[in-house]
C-alpha cells in the first residue's frame, strides 16, 4: 500500500465511489451516502489489511461493513439496498490482481499467473461472501419482524 493518511485514502475512495454512482444513474440524493459507504468500506479495509496482513479477511470484513451500511441506508433513505452496495464494493474489487493474473499469462508465467489468480477468486469470493452474510442476516430478521406483527394482530 501507499503512505498515504487513512484519511487521503477514504477521501479518494468517497469520490470514486461518487463517480461510479453516476456512472449507475443513482439517484442525486443518493450519491453522497453512496460514496461515503464505498469510502468507510475502503478505510476499514484499508486498517484492516495494515493490521491483519489478511487479503482475504479484510476484504470479507469490509464487504460486510459495506453491505450492513447499505442495508441501514437502504431503510432510512427508503432505497434498495443495491443502490448503496454495488458502488460501495467498487473499491475492493481486485482489479490490479486481475490485471496482474492476465499479464503472467501473456507473458508464459503460469506459476504467479495461477497463484494471483487464485488469489484473486479468494478475494472475490470473500466480498461476495460478505455480502450474502449481511443481506441474508437483514432478510432474515425482516421476515421475522414481520411475522411478529402478522401474529399480534
Amino acid at each position: 500500500m501507499t503512505d498515504m493518511p487513512i484519511y487521503m485514502h477514504f477521501l479518494y475512495a468517497t469520490i470514486a465511489t461518487v463517480g461510479f454512482s453516476v456512472f449507475f444513474n443513482i439517484p442525486k440524493s443518493a450519491l453522497i451516502p453512496a460514496g461515503l459507504t464505498g469510502g468507510i468500506g475502503w478505510g476499514f479495509y484499508y486498517y484492516l489489511i495494515n493490521t491483519t496482513n489478511n487479503d482475504i479477511l479484510s476484504n470479507f470484513l469490509a464487504a460486510a461493513l459495506v453491505a450492513l451500511i447499505s442495508e441501514v441506508l437502504a431503510r432510512k433513505l427508503k432505497y434498495p439496498a443495491i443502490l448503496f452496495v454495488i458502488p460501495g464494493i467498487i473499491p475492493l474489487v481486485p482489479g490490479l490482481g486481475m490485471y496482474n493474473t492476465m499479464l503472467y499469462l501473456v507473458q508464459s508465467n503460469y506459476e504467479l499467473a495461477i497463484s494471483k489468480g487464485a488469489n484473486v477468486l479468494f478475494v472475490g469470493g470473500a466480498i461476495s461472501l460478505g455480502i450474502l452474510v449481511i443481506t441474508s442476516l437483514a432478510r432474515t430478521l425482516s421476515i421475522v419482524s414481520l411475522a411478529k406483527m402478522h401474529k399480534n394482530k
